[in-house]
Order: C-alpha cells, then structure tokens, then sequence
C-alpha cells in the first residue's frame, strides 16, 4: 500500500492538486477547532506521574501498541501503571474500570480490553 501522491509532491498536478486544494482548508479548520477546544480546558492535577500518548491524529498511529510496552516497562522497573482511554466506539459511559471478564469491545472498545488484559484500564 503506498501512500497517495499528493503527500509527496511539492507542485501537484491533475486530481492530486484539487484534492490537496479542498483538504487544506479543512485540515486548518480541524487544527482551529482543536486549538479553540485545549485553549478552553480546565488543567486538572493528577496528584500522580502521567505518561499521554497521543495527540490530534486519529487511529493507526501506533498509540496502543507504546501503551502496551510502557506499562510492561513499568511494571518491569516495579511500578504500578494504569491507562485511560476514551473508549472509543464503546457504548458504556464512564467513568468504568474495564473488566475482561465481564465487559466486550462494543462496551467498551476493543483498545480499552486489550490493555487490561496487563493492568488496570480506565474509560
């Protein structure tokens, strides 16, 4: 699977340059929004270490995967590790500590009960 030209090509040409044409002003809209939604947050303190992995890309990122291998280096160097996650495409409402046993991915995603199969999951 190769990626499509116009990720690649400067000048563009042909189909390539209309759809780079259309996506970028929507690829500035999503990062305005994106950037209108962090500005009105409210930081929460933890009152623990946390470790966020991800940011404004969506799936195929590789982000559970390096969930998985931080919690297993944690627990390794002897340390307790939780993840959270926003359950996506779950339909339980959190907040809800996933349970293998018990909850299914259409409770909760599919990402939330691979990782709690190594500690504890929030969503």
């Amino acid at each position: 699977m190769r990626p499509p030209a116009f990720w690649q090509d400067d000048a563009p040409r042909g189909s390539a340059a209309l759809t780079r044409a259309l996506l970028t002003p929507l690829g500035a809209l999503y990062a305005a929004l994106g950037a209108w939604r962090i500005a009105r947050a409210t930081p929460q303190r933890a009152g623990i270490p946390v470790i966020c992995v991800g940011n404004l890309t969506l799936g195929g990122t590789g982000k559970t995967p390096v969930v998985r291998a931080l919690v297993e280096q944690l627990r390794q160097d002897g340390l307790r590790a939780a993840s959270l996650s926003r359950g996506w495409k779950g339909r339980l409402d959190g907040p809800v500590r996933v349970a293998p046993d018990h909850h299914t991915a259409g409770d909760v995603g599919d990402e939330p009960l691979l990782l709690a199969a190594l500690a504890p999951v929030w969503v």
